[in-house]
């Protein structure tokens, strides 16, 4: 029992929200945990196809995983390669949003878990080979898989229209995953992991909650009890806002990635800065 689809990013896009959506339809079953990192050979490769196999478990038409990690090629070496040796069927869905938008929620993200010191001018100081830049860059993150998979098996998902049309856009999704397109529950009204606001982990309690332990154990809990825990063990971190210099900047960094994605999808992400 291997996956049919799989979401292969992009972090901070929606993700959670997406693969929380597709477990509630009745014909589509989700991994026993979201972030399988299967495919990425510094994470569980090694544990073998069996060990994946083992996260699909039930009676459903289709199986899926997400996992951000899958698109981080400047990062993760090979995943594409790996994952068509597996699975030359399966559908990849590659969530996007606004380039400048996704990096910012990105270093705060990074902030908030202790892991990012600089300011967020310091951390933007040199934009080529920058990893918040590189996880911007859709259609270079695509053209990895696009040396294996065929332009038909890729869906690419807007993380804004989920959010405004969110009907329409799962109709979208199921009808790429041939599913019923016209199931709806009221449960999708809800949105997983909103962060308007991040809040601070202080270092010793990173160490803790990243031991391997900790993170197995996590997935476990319901977010109605993680989030109170949260608010009351950090302190709130802000987005940060860009300096009219650097933004101008990022918009002339992304602009040929973003029309090439344009491109690709037929979509033309009309509320983005680029």
């Amino acid at each position: 029992m291997l996956p049919d689809f799989i979401i292969i990013g992009g972090m901070k896009c929606g993700t959670s929200s997406l693969f929380y959506y597709l477990g509630l339809h009745p014909q589509i079953g989700t991994s026993d945990i979201k972030e399988v990192d299967y495919f990425i050979k510094e994470n569980n490769y090694n544990k073998g196809e069996g060990w994946y196999e083992d996260r699909f478990r039930g009676s459903f038409d289709k199986f899926g995983e997400a996992s951000p990690n899958y698109s981080k090629a400047h990062y993760f070496k090979g995943v594409p390669q790996r994952m068509h040796a597996l699975l030359p069927d399966v559908k990849l869905i590659y969530l996007v949003r606004d380039p400048i938008d996704r990096l910012l929620s990105h270093y705060t993200h990074n902030v908030a878990d202790g892991r990012e010191q600089q300011s967020i001018t310091e951390a933007l100081a040199q934009l080529k080979n920058n990893h918040y830049v590189e996880c911007s860059r859709y259609y270079w993150q695509l053209e990895h898989y696009l040396q294996y998979f065929s332009p038909e098996q890729i869906l690419i998902a807007d993380t804004q229209k989920l959010r405004d049309d969110r009907r329409q856009s799962l109709q979208t999704v199921f009808d790429f995953l041939e599913v019923d397109a016209t199931f709806y529950t009221p449960e999708y009204e809800q949105e997983k992991h909103q962060t308007g606001q991040k809040r601070k982990r202080g270092k010793r309690s990173r160490i803790i909650l990243e031991s391997p332990v900790i993170k197995s154990l996590k997935q476990w809990i319901p977010d109605g009890v993680k989030e109170p825990i949260k608010k009351a063990t950090r302190s709130v971190v802000e987005k940060p806002k860009l300096s009219a210099d650097l933004e101008d900047r990022l918009v002339s960094c992304f602009t040929d990635d973003v029309e090439a994605l344009r491109a690709f999808s037929g979509q033309d992400f009309a509320s983005w800065k680029v």
